[in-house]
């Protein structure tokens, strides 16, 4: 778990040396779990990264490969609201934890029982591949 934590904000960053929300969920997945996801790095890269057109992309995974659930499980995807939009998403480590990045700060892991994420946790997802 150390090698996620610190990993520095880069939007549209899919590696150790910078990665964004959806970057640190890839390489969990990839170096973790041994799953590919998908990387959306370029889909982000044409929609400039506003937060309104990428919460689109994580609400259209919901039907793909992506499963509500309601007890999460190390490795779940957690969403959340950031202002009006579900566009922020970590991984539930367990214990009540989630790693995740928030620009511009590097990857942390916090609790999601915080005053500052309580509130803003949407959904618990399981990848399910096909």
């Amino acid at each position: 778990m150390e090698r996620f934590i610190g990993v520095p904000y880069q939007p549209h960053g899919r590696d150790y040396d910078g990665a964004d929300c959806w970057g640190i969920l890839y390489l969990y997945y990839r170096d973790v779990l041994g799953r590919q996801i998908p990387s959306y790095s370029a889909e982000m890269r044409e929609l400039e990264f506003h937060r309104r057109e990428i919460s689109q992309l994580i609400i259209a995974e919901r039907g793909n490969h992506w499963t509500e659930v309601d007890a999460p499980e190390p490795g779940d995807c957690v969403l959340m609201r950031v202002g009006r939009d579900e566009s922020h998403v970590g991984v539930f480590i367990g214990g009540g934890r989630m790693l995740h990045s928030e620009g511009p700060h590097p990857s942390q892991i916090e609790l999601m029982s915080d005053m500052r994420w309580r509130n803003r946790i949407v959904g618990f997802f399981r990848y399910l591949p096909c």
